[in-house]
């Protein structure tokens, strides 16, 4: 009699499961990824001004985009040239009403290139209501994002930031978080000096650090080193939408080094002796900041 109970409750439970991956199955084959990868788009543009344009775009199982050979534009910066760019929707996460989303970006097909991967969880599938957000940067080609002013440098960081408001994470970003960041074997290029002048600069190491607190970012960290000299700087970053109109408000007391002493008698810079402090401050929107002395 228990044997035929248990064999009666397998056979339930088999019905159960394959019901449930019927349902699964047919919920992937039927979702509107069309929809999807335009909504990620549009949403991606709403919160950092960033359009994407892309040739080719495949699904990702189970609710998923994939991008191919991506280009990310932006007003007054230079297109970012990606090998892939994946977004994936948490499937059981949606079924419940909530919010889950992982990217992960690959600037090139090299393994040296480097990865970036974000999570973002929120209370509703809208992302109205608290959220958190997460990401984590490998060995990423700095010349991959700021080619314009960085030509050789590879970063690692990690990020941490959450809210328990009512805003969506497209709009100024409120709440609280904190983000490290260390670059390595970094060519600093076409740091505006006035009347047409550039400089150059080089430095074996940057780490910076912030703590972020209703869209004003303390900077806790930001320090440089190489042959070029070092620099300590301090201020702070007033987050704005979209994120290329955030304000910079920084302080840095170079030391120039036996590099920059050869480099400052070409520029008509002031011919300070190595060792000597020089006080800078860089200020305006992130997109085209200005340096002053």
């Amino acid at each position: 009699m228990i044997r035929n109970w248990l064999d009666a409750r397998k056979g339930h439970l088999a019905w159960i499961a394959v019901g449930l991956g019927t349902f699964g199955f047919g919920l992937v084959a039927t979702f509107p990824y069309d929809a999807l990868q335009t909504r990620l788009a549009s949403e991606l543009n709403r919160a950092t001004g960033i359009t994407i344009r892309t040739t080719e775009w495949s699904i990702a199982w189970p609710m998923g985009i994939k991008w191919q050979q991506v280009s990310l534009n932006m007003p007054e910066w230079d297109p970012i040239e990606l090998a892939l760019l994946q977004a994936n929707i948490g499937l059981l996460q949606a079924l419940g009403g909530t919010l889950t989303l992982d990217v992960t970006v690959q600037p090139d097909t090299a393994p040296s290139a480097g990865q970036a991967r974000f999570s973002l969880s929120a209370s509703s599938l809208t992302g109205q209501g608290p959220w958190s957000a997460t990401g984590r940067l490998r060995h990423v080609d700095l010349s991959r994002f700021l080619g314009r002013y960085v030509s050789r440098g590879a970063i690692d960081s990690e990020f941490v930031h959450r809210t328990g408001s009512n805003h969506l994470p497209s709009q100024n970003i409120g709440g609280e978080g904190t983000w490290k960041a260390e670059a390595t074997d970094i060519a600093i290029d076409r740091i505006p000096l006035g009347n047409g002048r550039t400089l150059s600069l080089t430095f074996a190491k940057i780490s910076i650090g912030l703590e972020c607190r209703d869209s004003t970012c303390r900077v806790t960290t930001l320090n440089g080193e190489g042959i070029d000299g070092s620099f300590t700087g301090e201020g702070t970053l007033t987050i704005q939408n979209p994120l290329r109109n955030s304000q910079l408000a920084l302080t840095l007391t170079l030391v120039p080094g036996t590099g920059f002493a050869a480099k400052a008698l070409p520029l008509g810079l002031p011919p300070l002796p190595v060792g000597s402090p020089l006080t800078v401050k860089i200020v305006g929107p992130l997109a085209q900041p200005r340096v002053t002395l």
